[in-house]
């Protein structure tokens, strides 16, 4: 008797440790936070549909940007001091969070396939897709 194979294999689940860091469509960001002695380096990971912000001292996990049915494929990060990370899907749709408040603060659909590139401009006021 052979058991017949599934594709659950391909479902991630994120644990409480520093494991698996992201999904294969896009890479990890680096985000600093602080200055001096009190900077912490965070990765910001997409993980399937979410975004997972871990700390990368402690590999505890900080934050998770909870997406709907599609994953993620691209991330950017406004420069300089501004709170604001750019998530495209695979749907098509762009989505701005705010990493202080950790809300979703628009979502655009302008995209017919996946959003495979995102990137803020020097002053952090314009996106390209």
């Amino acid at each position: 008797y052979t058991m017949p194979l599934t594709k659950q294999y391909l479902k991630y689940v994120s644990g409480s440790c520093l494991g698996v860091v992201c999904s294969r469509k896009t890479g990890s960001l680096l985000l600093e936070k602080g200055y001096g002695n009190d900077r912490k380096w965070y990765s910001v990971s997409p993980a399937l549909e979410n975004v997972i912000i871990w700390d990368l001292k402690s590999g505890e996990k900080v934050w998770v940007f909870v997406g709907e049915n599609h994953e993620v494929t691209s991330l950017a990060k406004a420069r300089g001091d501004a709170k604001i990370l750019a998530v495209g899907y695979e749907d098509g749709t762009i989505r701005i969070w705010n990493l202080e408040s950790h809300e979703c603060q628009v979502t655009f659909s302008g995209h017919k396939s996946a959003v495979t590139y995102l990137h803020f401009d020097v002053y952090s006021t314009r996106l390209v897709s």
